[in-house]
């Protein structure tokens, strides 16, 4: 009888991430000061079982609420995951943060995340996106103005390549489209839609920019190359849909939505857009945010539900099935649960952390 051994490979968890930071708070005017009382910054694992979120492992690095609240990038097989700093504390408290470009790069097995690597990018690092087979990543460094280029080999992240986006341009968000050979930048400075192409060597900016809004910051797409923008104009807050068209940006519509849409995410199946409103609840204690769940026909946003979540919301999250929503509340240091049973949106809890959650991702 001959013996047969059989070697069964381990699966890691379906992962979402969250990026906590710990040394931020506003002042009364909104702006981003030192805590009084400084925490450490983490990176938090969570996992869904039956639709119920679950806390996993934290690991204690560098993380930053300055920015949109797309600073974390999370492999698709939960493997691995690279996170932003984009400041960090001043020695003193109420001093304004001090601007930093530091990248974490952390492994994670069998649940537990470990720092691997730590890099730079340029002042403000901001969005991380890493292209769909995994040989790409671009960082929008917002205050240098500047979009970096990372070669990625076995988890390691090499600079190859610094796109100058422009004087005072604040790319705030980038990412990838689905072909992985093109990748959208968010200028917020002049108010813009950068388009990179990727070249043997690395990536070229596109001559033509796409006008849009007032004040564009965090950006998602859809695996169809739906494009959707949050504008944070005081007067005008929107959201933009755009596409890519015979090789140029184009805007499709403009959707009127709640004040400060910071937070923004698609659904998996792309169906659905969440959209959340900060409402001046980043510097007013009494305020609180909200998040609106608008149906998407790839053309136009149509709302269907909105439920009032915590305060200077952030993140968004939803499960792979796109039931459960968890919604990152910065000031308030937690975290919101929301149920969509496909006609209401219903807050069922909250989830205390430690440090303000301030960015999120899915390995979905």
């Amino acid at each position: 009888m001959t013996a047969l051994s059989f070697q069964t490979a381990y699966a890691e968890t379906p992962w979402a991430i969250s990026a906590n930071d710990g040394h931020t708070t506003t002042d009364a005017a909104g702006k981003m000061v030192t805590a009084q009382h400084p925490v450490p910054d983490t990176i938090t694992l969570i996992k869904f079982d039956q639709g119920r979120p679950v806390i996993g492992k934290s690991l204690q690095l560098p993380t930053s609420v300055e920015g949109p609240p797309t600073t974390v990038w999370i492999a698709p097989d939960s493997s691995w995951a690279i996170i932003t700093a984009g400041s960090h504390a001043d020695s003193q408290s109420g001093a304004p943060v001090i601007q930093g470009a530091v990248v974490s790069v952390i492994s994670i097995t069998h649940g537990i995340p470990k720092l691997i690597q730590t890099v730079h990018a340029g002042l403000g690092a901001s969005q991380v996106s890493v292209s769909p087979d995994q040989k790409w990543a671009l960082i929008g460094n917002r205050k240098a103005g500047t979009v970096s280029v990372f070669a990625v080999k076995e988890e390691q992240l090499h600079l190859v390549q610094t796109l100058a986006m422009g004087a005072g341009s604040n790319p705030a968000s980038v990412r990838f489209l689905p072909d992985g050979e093109h990748a959208v930048v968010v200028l917020r400075g002049p108010h813009q839609l950068a388009l990179l192409h990727k070249e043997y060597k690395g990536f070229k900016v596109d001559i033509n920019k796409l006008n849009i809004g007032r004040s564009p910051n965090t950006l998602d797409i859809t695996q169809s190359g739906l494009i959707a923008v949050g504008d944070q104009d005081p007067d005008h807050p929107a959201v933009h849909l755009a596409l890519l068209n015979g090789g140029e940006l184009t805007l499709v519509r403009t959707i009127s939505v709640a004040p400060s849409p910071e937070p923004l995410r698609f659904s998996p199946d792309g169906k659905y857009l969440a959209v959340g409103a900060v409402n001046n609840s980043n510097k007013d204690p009494s305020a609180h945010g909200t998040v609106t769940l608008y149906q998407s026909d790839g053309a136009d946003l149509t709302p269907v539900s909105t439920a009032s979540i915590g305060r200077w919301p952030q993140g968004i999250i939803f499960s792979s099935n796109g039931r459960t929503l968890l919604v990152q509340n910065t000031a308030d240091k937690t975290m919101t649960t929301l149920h969509w049973d496909g006609t209401k949106l219903e807050s069922v809890g909250t989830i205390p952390m430690a440090a303000g959650p301030a960015a999120a991702d899915t390995a979905w």
